[in-house]
């Protein structure tokens, strides 16, 4: 006799598409049957993965599916159900779903379903009043089995819920539309749960596609409960944090891109301290063979139009010598092209000024600078001259700037002005990095004009796998916002996916924990210790590489030399010694030492 599903519950079990030979549920891995065999696949190059056979038949039939489901995010396998535990199902994971074959269902339109995430998302929220069930209101909105309804009162989730597939797509409600915070931004919104998903109301998004936006369930549940599983590498990519425990070896990802930021400045001008040959052994010696310097262009550009290259020249010449990498991170407007004589982004007179600087630059260093990041943390005030830059300023200098580049060297990388992570939004301060990414994001010209979406997650004292408010660091400070967490990175990429930039790869352009020093705001390094730093980073990166590991394709540790120059200044515990993984005398702390160590 066939098993009493979930299928009859919920209502989706129609006597008249059940197959004549009923199969029983397999009770191990290895009664599941082979899938069955249908034409067509996609493979979708942002993520690496493919999608065939009935996966990829239903997929195809969803409306609107890239919404829904999302791109896949694992291969196809073997998995126990968690809503029939003991059975199990070959499965294949999306970025909002989880689809499941269900061999009894063969030959009918039910033999590949979505998972019922929502239920088991709010399994323990029951008594919640919100997942209390209603009355009958007799207005056509019940839903006898849950007892809940669908209305498109406050938030039209009705009209969503049938133009997008429906029952089979998100299953019966859970709950009854409520008020929510979202963990991305911190605001409240309406929200109802389904079997199969939540949706939640975006009423002033001004594109009225993403006024209701859908829960990234499937990345939510495999970051839960398949941390290292080897499903969620594409092929040919072994399980990262298995090795890495069991063996000691980690295989490499494709094209991820190791690096530091560094101090290459000061040989020759009248310092003692400096050794840049020492600083590119070191970097490559530890198999980091980039190295982010940040070029100020202020200290090059003459009023006159004049432009002093000076030691730069002698940078990217023993770079190319070295074998190193450059990022360049070009900053600090000279005081003649703004409107305060501060240092910020120059006002949009010289706009045409710092785009034939960032010419000039890319002609002279074709082919040896491999990539530009336009800016830097420009929601902070500090950054621009006292006040926040404004997201059209820069979208206005970084259209402009990477046109330049381009059209003097075709193959030089362009990337976006990494944010500080920051909750604060003061003009004077900083502006939200949520916010400010929003922003940038919105404007169509982004993903025209960048390769590469800078990131500067933060991380305070906080474990790197840690993230407020489900999994909160230890604190006892800096631990109550998502600011501070290395994991805002997923954040941003949130916001990529909503604004339809998902295949845009990510750079972690600094990261890194602080330990002692004295400098004001940076008190939480004096929770850490040199060891935890080490453990800290290496964590960092392997997460990255396991959780990530689709769009996030390069990091650079902040910092390589900055403790050597602060030692001679007399200031090794100022913050930027602090976060170094080198001491003032050149001798390499243990986060050196592990990162050389870690397999790449």
């Amino acid at each position: 006799m066939l098993r009493l599903r979930i299928y009859i519950i919920l209502g989706l079990f129609i006597a008249s598409l059940i197959p004549t030979t009923a199969l029983a549920a397999p009770h191990s891995p290895q009664e599941v049957p082979a899938s069955l065999q249908t034409s067509g696949s996609r493979t979708f190059s942002e993520t690496g993965f493919t999608t065939a056979n009935y996966f990829y038949k239903t997929w195809k039939a969803t409306p609107n599916a890239l919404f829904v489901y999302g791109m896949p995010i694992s291969q196809p396998f073997i998995e126990e159900s968690i809503s029939n535990p003991g059975e199990y199902y070959r499965v294949q994971y999306f970025e909002r779903a989880v689809l499941e074959e269900s061999p009894d269902l063969a030959g009918t339109a039910y033999y590949v379903q979505g998972r019922l995430l929502g239920s088991a998302l709010v399994a323990m929220r029951r008594t919640e009043v919100a997942f209390v069930p209603v009355p009958n209101p007799n207005d056509g909105s019940f839903d006898t089995v849950t007892q809940h309804t669908l209305r498109n009162n406050p938030a039209p989730f009705a009209d969503f819920f049938r133009q997008n597939g429906g029952l089979k797509v998100f299953g019966r409600p859970l709950s009854e539309q409520f008020q929510e915070v979202n963990k991305a931004d911190g605001k409240r919104y309406w929200v109802q749960y389904f079997e199969r998903q939540r949706m939640e109301w975006h009423p002033d998004e001004p594109n009225p596609q993403y006024r209701i936006l859908l829960g990234l369930l499937g990345s939510e549940y495999r970051d839960q409960h398949h941390g290292g599983d080897t499903a969620f590498n594409p092929k040919g990519i072994v399980n990262e944090t298995a090795a890495l425990v069991d063996t000691g070896a980690i295989n490499p990802l494709p094209s991820f891109t190791y690096g530091f930021n560094a101090v290459l400045y000061g040989e020759g001008y009248g310092t003692v301290w400096q050794d840049r040959r020492r600083v590119m052994s070191l970097a490559m010696n530890a198999g980091m063979p980039w190295i982010r310097q940040q070029v100020r262009w202020m200290d090059l550009h003459d009023k006159s139009g004049v432009i002093h290259w000076g030691e730069l020249d002698n940078i990217v010449a023993d770079a190319s010598k070295w074998q190193t990498n450059l990022l360049f991170s070009v900053v600090a407007a000279p005081r003649w092209a703004t409107d305060n004589g501060l240092h910020g982004m120059p006002n949009r007179a010289n706009f045409a000024t710092y785009n034939y600087f960032m010419g000039q630059m890319a002609a002279r260093y074709k082919g040896r600078v491999k990539a530009y990041e336009i800016w830097n943390e420009q929601n902070l005030a500090i950054e621009n001259g006292g006040t926040v830059s404004s997201v059209t300023d820069y979208m206005d200098l970084l259209v402009g700037a990477s046109q330049a580049i381009k059209a003097a060297d075709p193959q030089a990388l362009i990337v976006s002005g990494a944010l500080a992570s920051t909750e604060t939004n003061w003009p004077t301060v900083a502006m939200s990095d949520v916010r400010y990414y929003d922003g940038m994001f919105r404007d169509p010209r982004f993903a025209q004009v960048v390769d590469i979406v800078g990131v500067h997650p933060g991380g305070a004292s906080n474990p790197p796998e840690t993230l407020w408010p489900d999994q909160p660091g230890p604190g006892p400070n800096f631990v109550t916002s998502r600011e501070f967490y290395f994991r805002r990175v997923e954040d941003v990429r949130t916001l990529m996916i909503k604004n339809s930039l998902s295949s845009k790869p990510v750079w972690v352009t600094e990261f890194g924990w602080a330990t002692a020093n004295t400098s004001q705001y940076y008190e939480y390094g004096n929770q850490i210790s040199f060891d935890q730093q080490a453990d800290y980073i290496v964590r960092a990166v392997t997460y990255s590489r396991v959780h990530y590991s689709s769009w996030l394709t390069g990091m650079f540790v902040w910092n390589l030399n900055f403790a050597i120059p602060w030692n001679a200044e007399g200031n090794l515990l100022h913050e930027q010694a602090s976060f170094g993984v080198l001491n003032g005398d050149w001798s390499p702390r243990p986060a050196y030492i592990a990162l050389k160590n870690m397999p790449k």
